[in-house]
């Protein structure tokens, strides 16, 4: 089940929300440095999100992130547990 029911092991769930922090209040996106990740999660849809809200701005791909760590049926509805 993972974290969250997202199907992620702790540890990589805990990495996979540590890039997506700074990106959740970041007032320049594009601005914001994406933290380092294991190899393995590199290319991870979380990453790819974070990628892709870099570089769009669109906040949909910062939602998907979120949904991807903590899925829920409300847009953002990630928010308050990933950021508890």
């Amino acid at each position: 089940m993972g974290v969250y029911g997202s199907q992620l092991e702790k540890a990589d769930w805990n990495a996979l929300r540590v890039a997506l922090d700074p990106f959740i209040h970041a007032k320049d996106p594009a601005a914001v440095p994406i933290p380092p990740v294991p190899a393995h999660l590199e290319h991870h849809q979380v990453m790819e999100c974070i990628r892709k809200y870099r570089s769009s701005l669109d906040k949909q791909y910062l939602d998907q992130a979120g949904q991807l760590l903590v899925p829920t049926d409300r847009p953002f509805g990630w928010y308050v547990p990933l950021t508890k």
